[in-house]
């Protein structure tokens, strides 16, 4: 509200300002291919790792720059074998300032469970959205 956004105070606030828009995630016995086409089909560059709806891992374009210029041969391998660690999980009502604790060069996303128990992920271009809006 100082900064002149007080539509947007929490996370729940973004992840509504998006209107619902499904999670893309990674199983991860996918491969890293699928993962690479996924980010492009999307037009984004955070993807969370899931397994019986529970969070195991990350990948990231950051993450996967070096190592595919690297081991091109790992296109075909598991993304659970070049999964980073997970995106932190915070609580709906976790105000956006409060977000930089979380979200830095070394993270560039957070997740969240809504009360339905669907994840969602924010990341910084998605608080940027919701703060133009």
């Amino acid at each position: 509200m100082e900064r002149g956004f007080p539509d947007v105070k929490t996370v729940k606030d973004v992840v509504n300002s998006r209107r619902n828009v499904p999670l893309v995630s990674l199983n991860p016995d996918e491969k890293v291919s699928e993962a690479i086409g996924k980010m492009r089909k999307f037009d984004i560059e955070h993807i969370p790792v899931l397994q019986h709806n529970e969070v195991v891992g990350a990948i990231s374009e950051s993450g996967l720059f070096s190592r595919l210029i690297d081991q091109p041969e790992l296109k075909d391998a598991a993304v659970k074998a070049v999964m980073q660690t997970a995106f932190p999980v915070v609580g709906l009502e976790t105000p956006i300032e409060k977000l930089t604790i979380y979200i830095n060069k070394e993270n560039g996303a957070v997740l969240t469970k809504d009360e339905s128990g669907n994840h969602h992920i924010v990341t910084k271009y998605d608080i940027i959205q919701a703060l133009g809006k």
